[in-house]
């Protein structure tokens, strides 16, 4: 029976936790992104009056929640140390583990796309933006170089007409509860056999920028829909009018009539207290404000 010790944060650490509660192995300890956001001082009174869902998660399940600053740290790796761990899940994180928490203990990520594509950060917008038909879930080794480890495990995802950021994360996440059940296996049966990524097929995709939450009105129909469906939740997009940026927080395509065909993107068609219209390149797109 494996004992882990988990890393994380959000819905892919909600379902590890399930995943691993629904076999026969144990959580040793959470590591959560909270302890690497906030001063202990800010912690502290955010557990009193501001619960994130995270600490909400680890409590109900009376899982120990560790105390550090960063997986790097001297009390992370002392931590790990006592805690001896068969090896550290991880389930959305933002750090670089270095080499000497590498090297004290295996160190497995959940990287949501079917690596070597799609490295970095957010695949559930990139999949969608890049018009990909199909993303998925890796589970593989790490090193000191981002998503760059063997590959252990992967299982791919259709990605639908309509999918949205959202609706492909929780594809995603509820893959991952039950593809860790089947690694874990794996790892009390050794019988891991690990495959290195083919670094022909890589791709990596950065943080989300201005660029990429402002939507561009002289493309297509299909194109600006798709960008609006991989944006959603992540960030509000915005069109940028003039001079001047104006978010996007609810919309609807609307058929261009006859009247309104030949008018240049940006166009306003209509605008009250409760909504605008703009001309895209081949639609209007109705703005409720």
């Amino acid at each position: 029976m494996a004992k882990v010790v988990l890393v994380g944060y959000g819905q892919m650490l909600y379902s590890l936790i399930e995943g691993i509660e629904n076999s026969d192995h144990e959580i040793l300890g959470v590591f959560r992104n909270d302890r690497i956001k906030y001063s202990p001082m800010e912690l502290f009174f955010k557990d009193i009056f501001n619960k994130s869902d995270d600490y909400t998660i680890i409590k109900s399940k009376k899982l120990h929640d560790i105390k550090a600053n960063s997986v790097n740290s001297a009390k992370f790796y002392n931590e790990i140390q006592k805690l001896n761990p068969d090896m550290i899940i991880c389930g959305s994180w933002a750090e670089k583990f270095k080499y000497d928490i590498l090297n004290l203990v295996p160190c497995v990520n959940f990287h949501p796309a079917l690596l070597p594509k799609n490295r970095g950060a957010n695949p559930y917008f990139w999949s969608i933006y890049l018009n990909q038909k199909v993303s998925g879930l890796t589970i593989h080794f790490m090193n000191e170089k981002f998503d760059k480890g063997d590959i252990i495990l992967q299982e791919a995802i259709t990605i639908d007409e309509n999918e949205t950021g959202k609706s492909l994360k929780n594809k995603t996440t509820r893959l991952a509860r039950a593809m860790i059940k089947d690694f874990l296996d794996l790892y009390d049966k050794k019988q891991i056999q690990p495959i290195k990524q083919d670094e022909t097929f890589a791709s990596y995709e950065p943080q989300l920028s201005e660029k990429e939450v402002v939507i561009d009105l002289n493309q297509s129909k299909i194109d600006v829909d798709r960008h609006l469906r991989a944006l959603h939740p992540w960030a509000v997009p915005y069109v940028k009018i003039a001079r001047r940026y104006v978010e996007i927080p609810n919309y609807e395509f609307l058929e261009v009539d006859e009247k309104n065909k030949d008018k240049k993107p940006y166009t306003i068609i209509e605008n009250n207290r409760n909504y605008f219209i703009l001309k895209g390149n081949d639609f209007l797109i109705k703005v409720k404000k």
